[in-house]
């Protein structure tokens, strides 16, 4: 993901494999504008937006 981020100028969006806050991290960091949870959110529940919100700014 970080080298798609360093290469376009286009807001990247983190999906696939998000199933936990540190997975959100993860994509952030590495610089995605924004994070699709749809599968996390089906297993986990409200919950995982609860945890990744808790996050902060993980980019910060």
């Amino acid at each position: 993901m970080s080298y798609v981020t360093q290469h376009t100028s286009l807001p990247v969006i983190g999906v696939g494999g998000i199933m936990t806050a540190d997975d959100a991290r993860a994509m952030l960091q590495a610089g995605a504008a924004l994070v699709q949870v749809y599968t996390g959110f089906i297993y986990s529940g409200p919950g995982l937006v609860r945890d990744i919100n808790r996050l902060g700014d993980p980019r910060a």
